[in-house]
């Protein structure tokens, strides 16, 4: 099907028209917007100065990204066809895709639990910063690209298993879990101009859900002291804010705690304090939602 403009639902432009008020303008012009191009530098396959510097020698322009050393904004049109890419030295990500794992922020000695892993780009991440990583993924396809991307980018320290992450059975808890929630993909238009055909109300409200039954389950594979990030590319409280509130109220031992990102704006959220809601038009990123949960620990 060809698309020449964003398609939006009307049901949408009348909910956010609501929801975001005098924002709406600024919110709707950069949502038609193309993203900039970002990528990460995998540091199984090759050094940050490594790539800089073949990047550099090639003359291709890019600009580090204040939030992590190995995140970078890329000025060529076709980062895809890179030899740097190809050969699994870079992978190609939105910078706001970045942020959950960097928020998650796992050390070396950390073992991690990828819930929702493919297709695979956090994963990468999390192999770079991480210890151990278990990465899990129920659709047959998507695991397909996930095996694949274990092995072109070096994954050696992800395990990777075809399951609903809620059926996986552990006796040793996480020291780290990321949930980067299936969503309704409200943010992936800066992307997809397409990708709002199929929303609809009723589809939020079966994705949230869906999510609260998620959220819950990640968080009880935490140990104590452990953190989590549960993540949409969502911009409806439905599937954010309104499922860490789902959350606080299911498990008393849950608390959010504050994210604080190099660079990145973030404003007070009246919806549910500490979780990050990201508008386009602040960081120039798709829309995304983040909230860092932390196990209490007993006394």
């Amino acid at each position: 099907m060809s698309i020449k403009k964003t398609f939006f639902p009307l049901e949408f432009i009348e909910k956010y028209k609501l929801m975001l008020g005098a924002e709406w303008p600024a919110f709707y012009s950069a949502i038609q917007e193309k993203r900039p191009k970002a990528f990460w530098v995998n540091t199984n396959r090759a050094t940050i100065d490594e790539v800089k510097a073949s990047l550099t020698k090639k003359g291709i322009k890019f600009t580090q990204i204040p939030f992590h050393e190995q995140a970078f904004l890329i000025d060529y049109e076709r980062p895809s066809e890179l030899e740097e890419y190809i050969n699994g030295k870079i992978s190609l990500q939105e910078k706001a895709s970045m942020l959950p794992v960097v928020a998650l922020a796992p050390k070396k000695a950390d073992y991690v639990f990828d819930t929702c892993a493919a297709p695979g780009m956090k994963t990468i991440q999390l192999s770079n910063l991480s210890g151990t990583v278990l990465a899990t993924d129920v659709h047959s396809k998507r695991m397909d690209i996930l095996l694949s991307i274990r092995k072109r980018f070096g994954l050696e320290n992800v395990a990777v298993k075809r399951i609903d992450f809620r059926n996986v059975k552990r006796n040793k808890k996480f020291d780290k879990v990321l949930l980067d929630a299936p969503c309704s993909s409200e943010g992936v238009v800066r992307k997809k101009r397409e990708a709002l055909l199929e929303w609809s109300e009723k589809m939020v409200r079966q994705k949230a859900a869906n999510q609260k039954q998620m959220i819950t389950h990640a968080f009880d594979y935490l140990k104590e002291g452990g953190e989590m990030i549960y993540s949409t590319c969502s911009f409806a409280p439905e599937e954010n804010e309104e499922v860490v509130q789902y959350l606080l109220r299911a498990r008393k031992d849950a608390k959010v705690i504050p994210i604080e990102l190099e660079g990145i704006k973030i404003r007070k959220n009246e919806l549910c304090e500490g979780c990050v809601r990201l508008y386009p038009q602040d960081n120039n990123t798709q829309q995304f939602f983040l909230a860092k949960i932390k196990k209490a620990t007993k006394e």
